[in-house]
C-alpha cells in the first residue's frame, strides 16, 4: 500500500525490493519511515519485498541453530518490516528491465510483479561448487539445512567425527560452537588455506589456541575435491571420513541477474556503480552480498553483515534521494570490528580501521562473548527499530577513496 503519509497527485512510485536479509529489510524500512517522517509533502511510493520464505534470518546466528544451542534464526517478516510493506512470500525467477517486470514464482504459479525502482538485494547462500554438498553435507548459510544438523548431532553415538569445512568465520565459529556444545563429540575443521587467514598473525594464534582448547583438530591446506557419503575427498585424493559435516567453506550468489540478461562478474554479481545503481539499468539499485561495486568505494569491503546493513541504509538514500529529484552520493562504508564467537563462553573481538585493516587492540574470552552477542541483538533491534525511526541503524564511514585496501572476510 502507499504511505498514507504520501503525496497523491499522481499514481504512486512503485519500489519493488527483491530479498528480505539485512541489505533489503533495512533499504524498505528506512525508505517508508523516512517518508512517514517527512509528512504530507513526501511523495508518494509503495513497497514490495519479495522473500522466498515468510521470516527474516539472522544469518549470524545459524551456526548457534547448527549446534543446537539456539532453537531457531527465524522472526516473522511481519514483526521485522515497516506496517506499509506489503510482503509477497515467493522468489524471483526473472527480471524483464526493459518492461520493468519481475515474474515471481508463488507456489505453483508465476506472477508478474511491476516496478519503477527494484533493489536487487537477493543475498547469498552455499557455493554448490563441489560435488557431493547439497547430498551430503548441512549447509549452514542455508536456514533449512542449519536446523536438521541440530537432532543430527544429538543423535550421534560418543566419539562420533563431525567435520567442519572452512577456515573462515563462519566455518570457525561453527566448529566452535558445535565443539563447545557436544564435548563428547570429536570435531575437526578443514580449511583449504590457513584458517582465519585474512586476520593478522597474533589474532589467528589466539583463535587457532582456543580452538584447540575446545578440542577442536585442525586441519589447514586442506582442499576438497568432492564430498561422497561419509567422506570429505580432498585434490590429493586423500579420503576425510565423517559421522556428520557442515560446510562453510564457500559463498556464491543467485543467478538472477545472469539469467536476466543484466551486467555481473564472473561470479555472477550484479555491476553497480559508486551508488550502487545498476551500471546499464539506473532504475536497479544493487545492495548486499549479490552486488559489486568499483574498487574506489568497495575494495575493503567483505561479505557479512557488517557490509549488508550499510548497503541497504546506503539503497535507500539512493532511492529517496531520486524519489526527491536529485542525484544520489557515492557509497561510503567503513567499518569498527571483526567478531567472532567462539562457542557461547568466548570470542575474540579485532578491532579495525575504517578500512578494515587490523588495530592493535583486540578482546578475547566472555567479553568478546558478551560483545559479539551484544552485537548481534542490536542488529535485529536496529532493523525493528528502523520502521519508525530512520538511521536507528547506524555505520560509521568509509576510508578516503584514494586510500581504500582490500581486506579480508568476515561477519
Amino acid at each position: 500500500m502507499a504511505i498514507t503519509t504520501g503525496n497523491r497527485s499522481g499514481t504512486p512510485h512503485r519500489i519493488v525490493v527483491l530479498g528480505a536479509g539485512y541489505a533489503g529489510v533495512l533499504a524498505a524500512n528506512r525508505t517508508l519511515s523516512t517518508l512517514a517522517k517527512a509528512g504530507p509533502h513526501a511523495p508518494a511510493c509503495t513497497i514490495t519485498v519479495v522473500n522466498p520464505r515468510p521470516d527474516f534470518v539472522e544469518r549470524i546466528r545459524l551456526h548457534e541453530v547448527a549446534a543446537g544451542t539456539r532453537a531457531t534464526a527465524a522472526t516473522p517478516l511481519t514483526r521485522v518490516l515497516h506496517p506499509d510493506v506489503r510482503l509477497l512470500v515467493g522468489s524471483a525467477a526473472l527480471i524483464d528491465p526493459a518492461a520493468k517486470l519481475v515474474d515471481v514464482a508463488v507456489g505453483g504459479d508465476t506472477t508478474p510483479v511491476p516496478y519503477d525502482t527494484l533493489v536487487y538485494a537477493v543475498g547469498s547462500g552455499a557455493d554448490r561448487g563441489v560435488a557431493g554438498i547439497a547430498e551430503h553435507t548441512f549447509r549452514i548459510p542455508t536456514p533449512e539445512s542449519a536446523a536438521r544438523m541440530s537432532p543430527s548431532l544429538r543423535n550421534l553415538p560418543e566419539g562420533a567425527r563431525v567435520v567442519i569445512v572452512g577456515g573462515g568465520p563462519t566455518g570457525v565459529e561453527t566448529a566452535a560452537e558445535i565443539a563447545a556444545a557436544h564435548p563428547r563429540l570429536r570435531t575437526e575443521l578443514v580449511s583449504a588455506g590457513a584458517v582465519l587467514d585474512f586476520m593478522r598473525p597474533a589474532a589467528r594464534r589466539k583463535v587457532t589456541a582456543q580452538l584447540e582448547r575446545q578440542g577442536v583438530t585442525l586441519r589447514p591446506d586442506t582442499s576438497i575435491d568432492q564430498v561422497v557419503d561419509g567422506a570429505l575427498i580432498t585434490t590429493t585424493g586423500a579420503r576425510i571420513g565423517f559421522d556428520a559435516c557442515a560446510w562453510a567453506a564457500a559463498f556464491g550468489v543467485p543467478d538472477l541477474a545472469v539469467r536476466s540478461g543484466l551486467t555481473t562478474d564472473p561470479a555472477g554479481r550484479l555491476r553497480v556503480d559508486e551508488t550502487l545503481t545498476s551500471i546499464d539499468h539506473p532504475d536497479i539499485i544493487g545492495a548486499g552480498d549479490a552486488v559489486t561495486a568499483p574498487p574506489s568505494v568497495a575494495d575493503h569491503l567483505r561479505m557479512g553483515c557488517a557490509t549488508a546493513l550499510p548497503l541497504g541504509g546506503h539503497a535507500a538514500a539512493v532511492v529517496l534521494a531520486r524519489l526527491h529529484g536529485d542525484s544520489p552520493q557515492p557509497l561510503s562504508i567503513g567499518f569498527v570490528a571483526q567478531c567472532l564467537s567462539l562457542g557461547r563462553k568466548s570470542g575474540y573481538i579485532q578491532f579495525v580501521r575504517a578500512d578494515d585493516s587490523p588495530r592493535a587492540l583486540s578482546l578475547g574470552g566472555r567479553s568478546a562473548a558478551k560483545f559479539k552477542e551484544w552485537i548481534c541483538a542490536m542488529t535485529l533491534d536496529s532493523l525493528i527499530e528502523e520502521r519508525r525511526k530512520p538511521g536507528a541503524y547506524k555505520a560509521p564511514k568509509g576510508p578516503s577513496p584514494t586510500a581504500a585496501r582490500p581486506a579480508g572476510v568476515g561477519s
